[in-house]
């Protein structure tokens, strides 16, 4: 999307269109994750430093019943994306755990 003539394009707008344009860039040497065995103390969401431990206990102990209860409590998800695939997948794991899903 551009800006109209005789405006300043917007910054945001102009640096999704950039991510947008480039390739995807996977770290091969990254370790794999695996969902359904996290340590309680990994960081699942770096931005708002939601460790897995405390998403286990959202499901089990205070009673959150969905992904989107769980990052109304957390914002977990919420800033820059990263980490949706991963809490996603493990909060479906621990909702099904817990006989939720």
């Amino acid at each position: 999307m551009t800006a109209p003539s005789g405006t300043t394009p917007n910054p945001l707008e102009a640096l999704r269109a950039k991510l947008a344009a480039e390739p995807a860039v996977v770290d091969a040497s990254a370790p794999v994750v695996d969902a359904a065995t996290l340590a309680d103390e990994y960081i699942v969401c770096h931005c708002t430093n939601v460790t897995a431990g405390e998403l286990r206990g959202l499901v089990h102990e205070a009673g959150c019943t969905s992904l989107e209860e769980i990052q109304r409590c957390t914002r977990a998800g919420g800033s820059c994306g990263k980490c949706v695939p991963l809490l996603t997948e493990f909060v479906a794991i621990e909702l099904g755990r817990a006989g939720i899903a």
